[in-house]
This record gives structure tokens, sequence and C-alpha cells, in this order.
């Protein structure tokens, strides 16, 4: 097989972030095959996806049974597919133009070979079905909803295997209903995508959707009916009835989202919806309250009625998520006051960080310099650590009072050092500033723990080795006294840094007994001494 497209083909159809991580499974990718147009072959990963690589006239395409693949994306999967392809190099042998060898037979053997083909290959003959049921013009619905209600029927519970099997007929049967909306007959596909959603949600609790292929395909079909349903209008009561219902007690994901039926529901739907969902607020089941608070979430925001919004995510006051989400709801509206007024009641009723990171982003938009540095200051007094430092230092060069608020703060550090042996955080404010002789002797005033000393010592021992090897044979020692594999890793990348500054001393006879001893001491631990040997130690 040679590969038709080049990298930069790859990286277009799929994007960056798609592109990148495609390169890592490339690995992954087994039973590479040709088709008549491309290639099929299975990516194995978490979970097993299959994959076609195809020609669009002079555009590269591909399908994935992954769920990002069935929303229609050129996916990581048709990524690792295609680079493993360009990794093969050209064919030794040209390919058969099999295109030009079918136009040379004449209709009725090219029928006949179609047919016996069709009879062995239960998903050509389907598709086969579905293109004639389908064809413009005279759409055979009875003929598309049977092949329909095959394809998506469960008899007992599905492995993981016949799972993807089950997505692979369903995107097969919207492949039609699509083709159905885009040749101008909505009205058609209305019905067949409605039971597409019905059939598959109706099948969810016997498959085995490890992998959401299932629900990709599920979601395909939910915006297929959306699109039907606004090209071509049911009744609207009767239309919010199903919506409400399917959000209500259906599996759950993928979500239904009610903005995408808004235009279908119209003014009068819209408001058929609210009344069932105010009845069923009235005395909710246990189980179905949280369900019914993001319904009405869905509906405040469809509404456009942003004080509604806010009232519905106060109600789980005080949890942090709520405080976050209203706040973030209000700056998103250009509402910075009352985003600032949230955000001010959350730090003060629950503390958490991503409510103050926020809370400092917005003083800022807002002019509040001062405030901003405040809410920073008092984080750090509270906890005086190295991240809280970090943040102040950040908040402060932002404002362009950096560096003249930095002895303050470090005054905190250095305080909590002298009274709760917390050097740890000050020596890495230290090295995080760019001072490692500070942080050097921070660390010999007030001792720090083997992580932060290992720090400074790599740097401080760049210029100075002597002064670092005796702290650094303790901190082997001290490694020695774990167990396990991972303790043995760092045992041996210790010594290994070791062994570099020794030589660098003129200390390689030190070094070598000190090796010998510990393999003397621990000769009953076998895994210690192979890690030593494959490090040449």
């Amino acid at each position: 097989m040679t590969a038709w497209f080049t990298e930069d083909d790859l990286r277009e159809a799929a994007g960056g972030p798609s592109y990148q991580r495609g390169r890592d499974y490339v690995s992954a990718v087994a039973d590479l095959q040709p088709t008549a147009l491309g290639v099929r072959a299975v990516v194995r990963g978490s979970g097993s996806y299959e994959v076609w690589l195809g020609r669009d006239t002079d555009r590269l395409v591909g399908e994935c049974s992954c769920p990002f693949g069935a929303d229609g994306n050129f996916c990581k999967h048709c990524v690792a597919v295609g680079l493993a392809l360009l990794a093969d190099g050209p064919a030794a042998t040209p390919e058969v133009d099999l295109g030009g060898y079918l136009r040379t037979l004449d209709p009725g053997e090219l029928l006949d070979l179609v047919l016996e083909q069709a009879e062995r290959d239960p998903g050509l003959y389907r598709k086969l079905v579905l293109r004639a049921a389908g064809a413009a013009g005279a759409p055979q619905v009875a003929v598309l909803r049977r092949q329909l209600d095959d394809a998506l029927r469960v008899r007992g519970y599905l492995d993981h295997q016949a799972t993807l099997d089950y997505a692979r007929r369903a995107r097969d049967v919207l492949a039609t209903v699509a083709e159905l909306i885009e040749s101008g007959h909505p009205a058609e596909a209305r019905p067949l995508a409605r039971a597409a959603v019905e059939g598959i949600t109706e099948a969810m609790p016997t498959l085995d959707d490890a992998t959401g292929a299932v629900v990709g395909v599920c979601r395909r079909a939910l915006s297929l009916y959306a699109k039907a349903c606004a090209a071509a209008r049911p009744n609207p009561a009767k239309l919010a009835a199903w919506v409400f219902q399917l959000r209500l007690d259906g599996p759950g994901w993928p979500v239904v989202e009610l903005a995408d039926f808004a235009e279908a529901l119209g003014h009068s739907g819209l408001a058929a919806y609210r009344a069932l969902l105010r009845e069923a607020c009235g005395s909710p089941p246990a189980d179905k309250v949280t369900i019914l608070r993001s319904m009405r979430e869905q509906l405040a925001t469809v509404d456009g009625d942003l004080d509604a919004l806010v009232d519905i995510l106060a109600e789980n006051v005080p949890s942090p998520k709520a405080f976050l989400d209203i706040a973030t709801l209000l700056r998103g509206a250009g509402q910075l006051a009352g985003a600032i007024r949230w955000a001010q009641r959350g730090v003060a009723e629950t503390g958490d960080p991503r409510l103050a990171d926020l809370l400092v982003q917005s003083y800022v938009d807002d002019g509040r310099p001062a405030d901003a540095l405040a809410v920073r200051d008092a984080a750090l007094r509270s906890a005086p650590t190295r991240l809280a430092y970090a943040n102040l230092r950040a908040t402060a060069e932002l404002c362009g009072t950096w560096p003249s608020a930095r002895e303050e703060a470090l005054d905190v550090l250095r305080a909590a050092a002298e009274h709760d042996q917390a050097a740890d955080e000050l020596v890495g404010a230290l090295l995080d500033d760019g001072d490692p002789a500070e942080a050097w002797q921070a660390a010999a005033k007030h001792g720090c723990g083997d992580r932060a000393w290992l720090e400074v010592a790599r740097t401080h021992g760049t210029a100075h080795p002597a002064e670092v090897l005796a702290g650094w044979r303790d901190a082997v020692r001290r490694c020695l006294s774990r167990t396990g594999r991972d303790a043995y890793r760092e045992v041996g990348v210790l010594l290994e840094e070791l062994r570099h500054l020794s030589a660098r001393c003129g200390e390689e006879e030190s070094f070598t007994a000190l090796v010998a001893e510990i393999r003397e001491r621990h000769h009953r631990r076998p895994a210690l001494l192979t890690e030593l040997t494959r490090r040449g130690l």
C-alpha cells in the first residue's frame, strides 16, 4: 500500500492538537488493510477503534469508531493510521488500477459482482439497501424504517466487539438519514432520526460501550433529529414532551441539549416545556432533583434569563463549584461587579483557590490592583507556601509592583521557616526567584527535606561540588532506608549524580568505597543490586 497523502495533509485534516496526539498512537496501529478507495485498520489503546482513510476527490478523509470520530472529526486514531502508512514507504510493486478494471466491465457483469458480494457481506447489503431506499426523489421511508429497526435491534448483552459492530451499523443508518436531510427530504428523515435516538437509547443498558462509540452515534442521531425538526417542524407541544421525557428519564449520556431544539420548539414549544418542568419540580423524587436542576439551567440559558440562571446555580451554594460557576457566568456576561461579589463571598466561605484566582483576575480587570495583591498577600500569610509566594509574585508582576514587594513576601516565608520548620517552602521560592545562593544559605541555616535539599544542591553543586558531597551521601543513605523498585531507581539516579560530583572533586575512591559498602550491606536486595549493575555502579 502506498500513501496518497503527505504529513502536511494529515496535519491539515486533523488540526494541530489531534495531529500531535496521533503521533503517540502509531505503534498501536494493527491490521492495516487496503480497500478500494483507501485503507482500513484497527488502533488499540484503552479500547479498540476501527479506522478508515480514503479519498474524496483530492481531499483526505477519515472515519473512526471512537466518540470524537463518530461526530465526524478526523481524530488522532486517523492520524496514527496515516502516519503508519507513510512509515511503510512506497509499495514494492505498482497497485492495481481497480477503478480502471471495473470500468471495463459491462453493467451486467458489474451487477453480478456486486450482488454476489452483497450476499456474503451484510454490511454491504445494508448499505446498498439504504442507498436504494433513500434515493433522492423517491425515498422509501417504510423500507428505511425496517432497515433502521433491523440494524438497531439488540438481542441480549453485546460484548465490546459486538458493540463496535452495533455502532458501525448505526452509523450506516445515520448516514442515510443525513443524506435525506441534505437532499431536501427533512420530513421523511425526521421520524427516522427520532426512531434512531429511541432505538439506541433503549439498547444502551445492554451494550459494553466502554469506548463511548455508541454514545457518539447517539449524539449524532440527536443532532440529526434536531436538524430535521428545524427544517420540517413537528407539533411543538409533542416535541417538547419528547425532549423533556428523554432528558428526564433517558440514559443521561449523551446529554440532550435543549438549545439544539430551541428553533424547532419555538415560543409555544418552549412554553410547553416550561410547564412540564414546572410541574415536575413541584414535588420531585430524590433521584430526579439534580437532573431537574440541570434542565432548569438549560431552559434559563435558552431564555437568556441571566438572573434566573444565577438563582438556580445559587441553590448549590456553598459548594465551591457553584460560586465558581456563578462568578464565571457573570464575567462572561460582562457583569464584573457581580462576579467580584460572588467570588468574594466564595473565597470567604470556602477558601477555594480557584475562586481566589478568579477574584484576583477580576480585580485586575476592574482596575483594582491593590485589592488583587491583598488577596494574594492574605493567602501567603495564611499558608506560607512556595505556591502562594509564586501566585503573589505573578500578580505583583502583572500589577507592576514587583520586585518592590519581594522582601516583605520573603519575610513571611523566613518567619515561617524560623518557627514552623517550613524551610522547604522558602528554599523553593528562592530557587524560583533565580537566587540559588540565598536558597543554599537558607537550606544550610534552617535545614530542609531531601527533595528540597537535592533541588538546591543540584544548582549549588554546579559551581561548588565539594560543598554538596557529604549531604548527597546522606541523602543516598536515607533513600536506602526504603524498599521497592521506585526507591532503588531513585538510589541509582542519586548515585550516578554523586559519581559525577565525586569525579569533579577528585573523590573517585571514596565514591567507589561507598558503592562497595552499599553492595555489601544490602546484598540481600537483588532488585537493588540489579539496578546498580544496570547503571554501571
